[in-house]
């Protein structure tokens, strides 16, 4: 059974069972590596996502990448409905689809394929293809397919048996077998697709789950499955080859290149997207229109407009401040010329306590802090440019209120950090604490923004901890 494997410069990455692995093209064929993923599994989507993007730096995903989803992750269904053409011929699909799966649109998205007896529908859940994809739409990446693994390899198979036939797709790691797939059909069509989410229940309950699948096709097509192709792990298989009542087995084979069998697989899916750009796929994550950014960019203008206005007011209540010290300082100056005239009469003490008052006088009126001018420049200067401020208020007891918005949780976090991180005055820290009230995410014509407020401190606080947070 022979694969077409011309290369092409196309990616395949799929991840899951705590590994991410990727197929990439390479001069004269094709390199798949497998990297592990420590975190929990609630937590892996983050770790794809810092390994994805340092692959990214290094300009290894620039080619048009094919998302390879479990298959045991969706639903399938062989849906035998009269010719139809144009736009109607979807909507039907659709409808028809989401009565027979049992499930709302609304929460699922779909992808087709036409096949001899009619339209084979795959369905996933829009809140798992939601997290199986945001490692790629956080980064950007140019996802062009979003292929169930099951329908790539019925594809593989170049030459099928005439009879019907069948694939027994097997996902998992060394330690356990998460889940499996059964594809049933005859010739090139495919008829049945059964997916089997075990996570790690292996042997009788696969073995059922087999039984069951070949038992509904034979009543459903009126056929006995004459033969079975494996792919996967073998090792997986002991109880089910132990059941006298299967048709022939034998492994698949499989000429991507790898040195696992998942590798391989992964090799091979590259290599008939590759052949096969038209196969079934779920709609990629979509780009921002430009629409959508020029809004963003009249927000971005209108934010500075903002701050050049609070510039100027800043400015004018610098100047306000700057002509009140200045008195003040004159004032101290004739102080301190009637207390020099009477400089004799003081004792030692005395003389030590005054000069000390004039020295944090002066410290006060020479702290760059004190002036609104000097934070402003320090602040716009530390500030990421993911990030703008809408709002800035100057507190009396040394507390500054920045509040803005976000591209992402990310910029505000390096926001945080840089404001902690600025220095003035010889190396002095410019905020003593600075701390994030919130950040909620919201969205905009399907872009995300994040609005947060962040409290900096330019003196040590002379009450316990509270977090004032300033609504809107």
């Amino acid at each position: 059974m022979p694969l077409l494997t011309r290369p092409r410069s196309l990616i395949a990455v799929e991840w899951g069972d705590g590994e991410l692995r990727l197929s990439l093209p390479a001069k004269g064929g094709r390199i798949t590596a497998t990297f592990p993923l420590t975190a929990p599994p609630e937590e892996q989507g983050f770790e794809v996502s810092r390994r994805l993007e340092e692959l990214a730096k290094r300009g290894s995903l620039a080619a048009p990448i094919c998302v390879v989803l479990p298959s045991y992750a969706c639903a399938f269904k062989l849906l035998r409905l009269p010719p139809t053409n144009g736009e109607a011929r979807e909507q039907l699909w659709r409808t028809e689809a989401a009565n027979q799966l049992g499930l709302p649109l609304a929460e699922i998205e779909l992808a087709f394929a036409e096949q001899p007896e009619g339209v084979l529908v795959a369905a996933v859940r829009k809140s798992f293809l939601h997290t199986y994809l945001a490692p790629f739409t956080q980064l950007d990446l140019p996802v062009r397919w979003v292929v169930p693994a099951i329908i790539a390899e019925w594809i593989s198979v170049s030459s099928p048996p005439t009879t019907s036939w069948g694939l027994l797709e097997l996902r998992g790691n060394r330690e356990r077998l998460s889940g499996a797939t059964i594809a049933l059909g005859t010739g090139n069509g495919l008829r049945l697709v059964h997916a089997v989410l075990l996570n790690g229940n292996n042997g009788e309950w696969l073995v059922g789950e087999l039984l069951r699948t070949l038992a509904l096709y034979h009543r459903t097509f009126g056929e006995a499955v004459r033969h079975l192709f494996v792919i996967g792990n073998r090792q997986w298989l002991e109880e089910v080859e132990k059941a006298r009542s299967f048709p022939p087995m034998e492994e698949l084979p499989l000429l991507g290149e790898g040195n696992t069998p998942a590798e391989r697989l992964l090799s091979t899916v590259s290599l008939v997207v590759s052949q096969h750009p038209d196969l079934m796929s779920f709609p990629p994550p979509q780009r921002e229109p430009a629409l959508v950014w020029r809004r963003v960019e009249e927000r971005l203008v209108g934010a500075s407009a903002v701050l050049a206005f609070l510039g100027i007011i800043a400015g004018f209540i610098a100047s306000t401040q700057l002509s009140a010290l200045r008195e003040q300082v004159r004032t101290e100056q004739t102080l301190l010329a009637q207390q020099r005239r009477e400089l004799n009469r003081l004792t030692a003490k005395g003389i030590s306590v005054k000069v000390q008052s004039l020295e944090q006088l002066w410290r006060t009126v020479a702290n760059p802090r004190n002036d609104p001018l000097e934070l402003l420049y320090w602040v716009s200067k530390a500030l990421p440019t993911s990030v703008w401020i809408t709002e800035w208020v100057f507190l009396r007891d040394g507390q500054v209120v920045l509040r803005g918005s976000a591209l992402s949780h990310a910029a505000v976090t390096d926001a945080t950090r840089a404001l902690s991180e600025v220095e003035i005055d010889e190396g002095k820290p410019l905020f003593v604490e600075v701390f994030t009230n919130y950040a909620t995410t919201r969205t905009t014509a399907d872009r995300t923004f994040v609005d947060f407020q962040i409290t900096a401190w330019l003196s040590e606080r002379l009450t316990p901890r509270q977090r004032q947070v300033l609504r809107p």
